[in-house]
């Protein structure tokens, strides 16, 4: 009985040690920061009918890993030219393959600003 019980602890032993070492990175985002894997990592906040950052700038052909904060209220952000729309606090990845000037919009009915609630993201 004690040898299956001390062999049962050092399986369990193995599967904890495993899963701490698994890597995975951190969830933690940072603005404008590249991220493992060359993701470029950005935070935007969404509170009182505006984006913080307001303006994005970003490479051509950059792989973009774009994060949604809300502070204050319930906001979305939709990025049409990308095909990203984020309907909660969420996290959508692209790769930012058109040049130009892009606007992005929050996507959920907000309240008397809601129309004013854009920004640019700029692909170089």
């Amino acid at each position: 009985m004690k040898k299956w019980m001390l062999m049962g602890l050092t399986l369990l032993l193995v599967f904890v040690l495993g899963a701490c070492g698994s890597g995975g990175g951190s969830s933690d985002e940072s603005a404008s920061s590249d991220g493992s894997g060359g993701v470029k990592e950005i935070k935007v906040t969404a509170s009182n009918f505006k984006f913080e950052p307001s303006e994005i700038k970003v490479k051509k052909g950059e792989k973009v890993k774009i994060t949604l904060e809300n502070k204050d209220g319930n906001h979305g952000l939709a990025i049409p030219d990308f095909n990203v729309d984020l309907q909660k606090p969420s996290s959508a990845e692209f790769t930012a393959d058109q040049a130009g000037e892009h606007e992005f919009h929050c996507s959920v009915m907000c309240g008397a600003g809601h129309s004013d609630m854009k920004g640019t993201l700029i692909v170089e």
